[in-house]
């Protein structure tokens, strides 16, 4: 299981756990905390209630309510509010009343009715007459009370025959009884309206007396039903008729309470935040003490001590990094041995044609050779090889930093392998060697042709400086698919299989004395292999011991008018 698999396993795991325990205690909570607030709530509505509506049956009227609201707000410290049933018109609320803030109020109301509800007597027979007078009673006594109550005094309701109140205030004066009775007469003008819609629950279909020869009006099945239906119909027009005096219906609605016990909650999520702590120490664990193992090896590398070293455990992302780590260190100390061997090798380059040199200046200056042309001719070689050593190592330095500049341009293989074979005909003359050149016609590349030409000439100098004399070297170009191969061949002694990975290397020469009998500056083929690489191509050798060696340098190819091989014969040319 890799790295990532498990860190997302255990997130996966303790997210998991964290949002189920979560949600659930979450869940239960807020259950609990939502039944027992809308239970509070609930009491306290309905206590709130009780007290109002107390207060309207006894008075008669909501005159004076607000008095009695905004204590009971201050008692309980809630915002009360007092609306019409129908909510346009507001009655009573404290928080005007108070200029206080206005705190939200909960969607839950209660109805607030304080008018009398009849109760007709069981016996039927009489129901018309019991509600007509039900409703002139109750009427005067709603305004005797209204009356008392004008007049600052407490009247108390006690209920009477049929459900009706009955005020009295045995703290009044006698006198002031007497002129509220006074002020209470009968509405006359109410009285045949009244009259009028308690008829009308007698004239309901079904319920008037049958016509003569008719059937009967209900069976006695259903004349239970039809009762019901008309003592139901005598209490709507009650309450409809003493709604002229009485207090009118509302709606009590009460602000939530303030405040939040966050005490299970806090509980909750700590619970919760415990395998989340948990789970987090435990993957920091895992997580930070091979990153601190590579912390450390990576300051004392930077120190300067490339031994340095991480073990690497397992198969997950933090082993591939310490691997990569590791051959990272191993790569910057191959690179840093590599630049103290070519240190060495510069200086041992160098140290050679140098100590000639002072060598034939001390003799002069002792007077023990003559200045002669032989000599002039001996120190000029010997500064042209120094020459040749310090341009090769500029060349190089300038095309591994990516400095080295190319101007690129169609450049005909056959005609560049034409022009190295002229270049280099004459030292292959010396050594009785002889320049074959084969060749595609149209072969294409877009490339800097000085450079190319400088890669390809190292590689002729090399299979020259190899070749026994009276051998060929061949110089061809061939097109495979979308590439361009050229390729330069000898006849020498080979490379063995054991050196050829190192040919490419900087001062590198087959001949283990490092003498120059054999071999040039050892730079040649490395900038070949960078000119090469900054051209987008490869080069590759095949050697067998005894039978010789091919470079192959492979470029892409340019399209060219015409394909070769068609029509076309491959071009052939040698020289001695």
């Amino acid at each position: 299981m890799t790295f990532r698999t498990r860190v997302f396993a255990l997130v996966a795991l303790v997210v998991l756990v964290a949002t189920g325990a979560s949600t659930y205690l979450t869940f239960i909570l807020a259950e609990n905390a939502v039944t027992a607030s809308a239970q509070a709530q609930q009491q306290v509505m309905r206590q709130i209630a009780e007290e109002v509506t107390q207060y309207g049956r006894n008075h008669g009227t909501w005159e004076g309510v607000a008095e009695v609201v905004a204590g009971i707000a201050h008692r309980t410290g809630r915002r009360i509010r007092l609306d019409t049933q129908d909510g346009t018109v507001g009655i009573v609320d404290t928080a005007v009343l108070e200029g206080g803030p206005v705190t939200p109020m909960t969607k839950l109301t209660i109805p607030i009715d304080a008018r009398a509800q009849l109760d007709l007597p069981a016996a039927p027979g009489k129901e018309r007459e019991t509600t007509l007078l039900a409703i002139e009673q109750y009427r005067k006594e709603i305004r005797f009370a209204a009356c008392l109550s004008r007049a600052g005094m407490q009247p108390q309701a006690v209920t009477g025959q049929y459900g009706l109140p009955i005020f009295t205030n045995l703290t009044a004066p006698a006198d002031m009884v007497d002129d509220c009775r006074a002020v209470a007469p009968s509405l006359a003008h109410s009285i045949d309206r009244d009259k009028e819609e308690v008829g009308r629950c007698f004239d309901t279909p079904g319920e008037g007396p049958a016509a003569p020869g008719s059937r009967p009006a209900a069976t006695p099945a259903t004349a239970p039903g039809r009762a019901q239906h008309l003592r139901t119909c005598l209490r709507e027009v009650f309450l409809t008729r003493i709604s002229i005096v009485g207090p009118e219906p509302l709606r009590l609605a009460v602000s939530s309470e303030d405040g939040i016990d966050t005490t299970p909650i806090i509980l909750a999520f700590s619970v919760v935040a415990v395998p989340i702590v948990l789970g987090s120490l435990l993957l920091s664990r895992h997580v930070l003490r091979p990153i601190q193992r590579l912390t450390v090896a990576t300051r004392r590398f930077g120190e300067g001590s490339l031994d340095q070293r991480v073990s690497v455990d397992g198969g997950d992302e933090l082993a591939q990094l310490a691997a990569t780590f590791n051959g990272m260190a191993d790569s910057v100390q191959r690179a840093e041995e590599q630049q103290r061997r070519m240190i060495a090798d510069i200086a041992h380059e160098l140290r050679t044609p140098l100590a000639n040199v002072r060598a034939y200046l001390e003799a002069l200056e002792d007077g023990l050779v003559s200045a002669d042309a032989t000599l002039f001719g001996s120190l000029h070689e010997e500064t042209m090889l120094q020459q040749r050593i310090i341009d090769d190592l500029q060349t190089l330095a300038l095309a591994e930093a990516g400095a080295l500049e190319y101007q690129r341009s169609a450049v005909d293989v056959g005609e560049l392998l034409d022009s190295c074979r002229s270049a280099h005909q004459p030292a292959a003359a010396a050594v009785v060697v002889q320049l074959e050149v084969t060749a595609e016609p149209a072969l294409l590349v877009h490339a800097d042709a000085g450079r190319l030409r400088q890669a390809v000439g190292n590689l002729v100098t090399n299979a020259v400086r190899h070749s026994p004399a009276g051998a060929t070297v061949t110089l061809s170009a061939l097109r495979l698919g979308h590439t361009v191969q050229i390729r330069v061949t000898d006849r020498g002694c080979g490379i063995p299989a054991e050196d050829q990975p190192r040919v490419f290397h900087r001062f590198w020469r087959a001949d283990r004395a490092r003498t120059r009998a054999t071999g040039g500056s050892g730079l040649g083929l490395t900038i070949a292999r960078q000119i090469t690489a900054d051209h987008g191509g490869t080069i590759t050798l095949t050697s067998e011991p005894g039978h010789g060696t091919t470079f192959t340098i492979s470029l892409p190819a340019t399209p060219s008018p015409e394909r070769p091989g068609e029509g076309r014969a491959p071009s052939h040319r040698t020289s001695v």
